[in-house]
C-alpha cells in the first residue's frame, strides 16, 4: 500500500483517469470532497441510465481502487456521496444491472450502507422502551 488517498490525491487521480468527469466539478463544489465525489456519482449514474456498462465498470473499478487505500474521510465520501447517490433500480437503471458490476469491495460497502439505513428505519418504527 502506498500513501493513503486523501482528497487531494483523489482529485489528482480523478483528473488523470476521468478528465471529463473532473471538468464537471464546478466552482461551488471545488475543494469540497463530498461534492466532488458526488460529481463522480452523477457521471456514473448517467452511464447507468445510458446503459454504458463499460463506463460503469471503469467508474466502479476506480472507486474501488480509491476506497481500498483511502483515508477515513475519503472512504466516508465514497459511501455517502458515491454509493448512496446511485440508483440501481428503476426503468433506466434496471437494464444495466449495475449492482452486478460492483467490485466485491464496493458490494460489501454498499451492503453495509444498506444495513445502516435498514437499521435506522427499523429503529424508527420500533415502539418506545419502558412505556415511554
Amino acid at each position: 500500500m502506498g500513501c493513503p488517498i486523501d482528497r487531494e490525491r483523489f482529485i489528482t487521480l480523478l483528473a488523470e483517469r476521468f478528465p471529463d468527469v473532473f471538468a464537471n466539478i464546478d466552482d461551488c463544489s471545488r475543494g469540497l470532497l463530498h461534492c466532488e465525489m458526488a460529481t463522480l456519482a452523477r457521471a456514473t449514474q448517467a452511464a447507468i441510465d445510458n446503459q454504458d456498462r463499460d463506463t460503469v465498470r471503469k467508474h466502479f473499478q476506480f472507486a474501488d481502487e480509491v476506497f481500498r487505500d483511502a483515508t477515513p474521510e475519503v472512504k466516508n465520501a465514497v459511501n455517502v456521496s458515491f454509493l448512496e447517490n446511485l440508483r440501481f433500480e428503476g426503468r433506466k437503471a434496471k437494464p444495466t444491472n449495475a449492482r452486478e458490476l460492483l467490485t466485491p469491495t464496493l458490494r460489501q460497502a454498499i451492503a453495509e450502507v444498506d444495513a445502516y439505513w435498514d437499521g435506522l428505519f427499523r429503529d424508527k418504527n420500533r415502539p418506545p422502551r419502558n412505556g415511554g
